[in-house]
């Protein structure tokens, strides 16, 4: 058993494979089951184990008998790399909050999102700030006296219709 580099030159329709070892020039064949489990196209480069072909004429002086671990390791050309996974940004779960439970289908206020989430506070009130000034979030501020300037407390909803009983 050899491991050799070889060119995949033609392939038949039951993918049955027939390639070209690159040091030598000789002919490989590769049966399809091979081909199958390992993704093999025509006009790759790949690095195959071979053997001796006892069940061929001299045309045909290789079989491959599978793939170097070499080979299997690299990501082939023909397929895209898996893309990271991405944390979703604070708006969609924020509104994923709101959406996935009866029990929270209420107006939050800000700090009992960012709890709830597990991001800090400025973050979370910033964000919400941001989805009210876009249309995303409704706002209510709450005055426990008419005197105050400040509202006692916010609360934040995904439509106004939350804040009516």
């Amino acid at each position: 058993m050899i491991t050799e580099k070889v060119y995949i030159e033609t392939q038949l329709e039951t993918l049955t494979t027939f390639g070209v070892r690159l040091d030598t020039g000789e002919q490989v064949f590769i049966p399809s089951k091979i081909v199958k489990k390992h993704n093999i196209l025509e006009e790759q480069t790949r690095e195959l184990v071979i053997l001796p072909n006892a069940h061929s004429s001299d045309s045909t002086p290789w079989r491959a008998v599978g793939v170097s671990i070499s080979d299997t390791c690299e990501t082939p050309r023909d397929v895209d790399p898996t893309p990271r996974v991405q944390l979703a940004k604070l708006e969609d779960r924020v509104m994923d909050y709101f959406s996935e439970d009866e029990d929270k289908q209420y107006p939050h206020s800000a700090p009992a999102l960012a709890d709830a989430l597990g991001v800090d506070g400025l973050h979370m009130q910033q964000t919400l700030s941001h989805m009210h000034n876009a249309g995303e979030m409704a706002k209510a501020q709450v005055f426990a006296k008419g005197t105050q300037d400040k509202a006692s407390v916010v609360l934040w909803a995904p439509d106004i219709l939350w804040f009516s009983a």
